[in-house]
């Protein structure tokens, strides 16, 4: 019979074995597949490791990475280890996840709720809802805030140089870091080591930003709030939890009004128990929940993460708490107090790791994704270094085809967003036309390759189809010569009466 030490350090060790080994499978079944954004910061982490500098398109030195931490990191890690960056950005996501799940772990292990901390960690580190969203920077922002929570009882400077670092890996970060001084000033004074530490490291992120890029901010939250504003009934504002409810849906099961009310429900035993972690998880959900609906953005799953953790941890203290209910009310169950959590738990997640493991089980990356990766890879292979590109969603297929990209979008082409505005698109490609256009039947490129005066000047060169997608496809446009230009080719190449137009 082993000691109940012993039997402790089973426990503890358990979960930690169990996460590291489904992390790492999830990973590899994932393979470095990413949402197209990702694929933006990849972009940057590359030019930077090739001496091209920390931008999208080298010689353009703007400021379109929300992530500027996470590209600076993977760009360090592939100058010296050469793995291409989207498989660094998956190994970073998975040690960042299993990170988190350790730390409220350990938090739960001191207070008394290990069986809690270590059913809420199962439940994050399986969720396809975070996989699908594999190489997204909150979770190794959420890494570091939680880790200044713990080195807040030891060193107030390190936690603050740790806490403002995660907000070099994602702005919105730097709620946690408030967040984070007002549950620290509830031990009688204010932490002024912690924000004057914290406080240096944003500065500095601030202040190099502005030299380089000659603006503090990324560009993309502007362009961000011009794309809802261009669009009516956009997923923006008070819409915006309405179009988070579909993916939250598909990865949790349809009983996710259900496990959110529960989830909602253990926030507060959550936090009220787990100490300074939990209050900091529960309160910086809460904050993302409520700030990026008013910051006016359209709706991206990758924004919600903080929230869906906090949830992850709240559905495992709601069991927790309804398993002390039920204990109380029926005295002969006490001795099987863990037996009922887990059981409630259970109940309560069974759609959600069913989901999730239908999600890995039938994993393929999407579609259009891999069109995109297939026509970035022709156009590389199929035209000049210098030949640039148009197109509305940039991410694989700037970073595959390493091409200069003219983003329509506004995202790293900051001239582009008055266009965006307005809703001209086609105005926007005007004012500069590119080499190469992208069209997908996913739409938006419609009113350029639609226009009289394109059909006049581009021909289709390429297409892709997208696999099990019906009739999608890629299409790829190239510019061609002027009809003065045509005529003196054909001359050149013509023999005995026949003409041999180059294109």
């Amino acid at each position: 019979m082993p000691s109940p030490a012993k039997l402790t350090r089973f426990l503890w060790c358990a979960p930690l074995l169990l996460w590291g080994v489904l992390a790492a499978a999830f990973a590899v079944r994932l393979a470095g597949w990413a949402v197209d954004d990702c694929y933006i910061t990849y972009r940057y982490a590359r030019n930077l490791a090739q001496g091209d500098g920390f931008v999208f398109n080298p010689g353009e030195r703007v400021f379109g990475s929300t992530d500027p931490g996470l590209g600076l990191l993977l760009g360090a890690l592939h100058a010296v280890t050469r793995v291409p960056v989207p498989l660094i950005g998956a190994a970073v996501f998975t040690l960042s996840l299993v990170g988190v799940a350790s730390i409220l772990l350990l938090e739960g292990r001191r207070r008394g709720y290990l069986l809690e901390t270590a059913l809420g960690g199962t439940l994050l580190v399986t969720s396809s809802y975070f996989w699908s969203n594999q190489g997204a920077a909150a979770p190794l922002a959420i890494l570091l805030l939680l880790l200044a929570s713990l080195l807040s009882t030891r060193s107030t400077v390190a936690a603050g140089i740790l806490a403002g670092s995660a907000v070099w890996v994602r702005p919105d970060a730097g709620l946690g870091v408030v967040l984070l001084a007002l549950i620290l000033s509830e031990r009688k004074r204010i932490p002024w080591r912690f924000l004057w530490a914290a406080g240096c490291v944003v500065a500095a992120g601030i202040g190099l930003a502005w030299l380089y890029y000659g603006h503090p901010l990324p560009n993309t939250l502007g362009a961000k709030t011009d794309m809802a504003a261009a669009t009516p009934n956009s997923w923006s504002g008070w819409r915006f939890w309405l179009r988070a409810f579909g993916p939250i849906g598909r990865h949790f099961g349809g009983e996710w009004p259900a496990v959110l009310v529960a989830a909602l429900a253990g926030c507060w035993p959550f936090a009220r128990k787990t100490g300074t972690s939990g209050r900091l998880i529960v309160l910086f959900g809460l904050a993302i929940a409520a700030v990026y609906p008013l910051l006016g953005v359209p709706f991206f799953s990758w924004y919600i993460l903080p929230c869906l953790l906090m949830a992850a941890y709240g559905l495992a203290f709601f069991a927790g708490a309804a398993g002390d209910g039920l204990a109380r009310r029926v005295p002969s169950l006490r001795g099987f107090r863990h037996a009922a959590v887990i059981g409630i738990f259970g109940a309560l997640a069974f759609t959600t790791f069913w989901t999730s493991r239908a999600y890995f089980q039938g994993f393929t990356p999407a579609p259009y994704l891999r069109s995109y990766r297939r026509g970035a890879e022709w156009i590389k292979a199929h035209s000049e270094p210098g030949a640039s590109i148009a197109y509305v969603e940039i991410g694989v297929i700037g970073y595959y085809s390493e091409r200069p990209v003219l983003d329509l979008m506004g995202l790293v082409t900051p001239w582009a967003r008055p266009y965006v505005v307005q809703g001209d698109i086609l105005g926007a490609f005007r004012a500069k036309p590119t080499e190469l256009v992208l069209f997908h039947t996913r739409g938006r490129m419609a009113p350029i390759v639609g226009s009289r005066w394109f059909k006049r000047r581009y021909r289709e060169v390429m297409r892709f189809e997208d696999s099990n997608a019906g009739n999608a496809a890629l299409r790829i446009y190239r510019r061609q010569p002027s009809p003065s230009k045509r005529r003196i080719s054909s001359l050149r190449l013509s023999g005995k009466g026949m003409d041999f137009p180059v294109e």
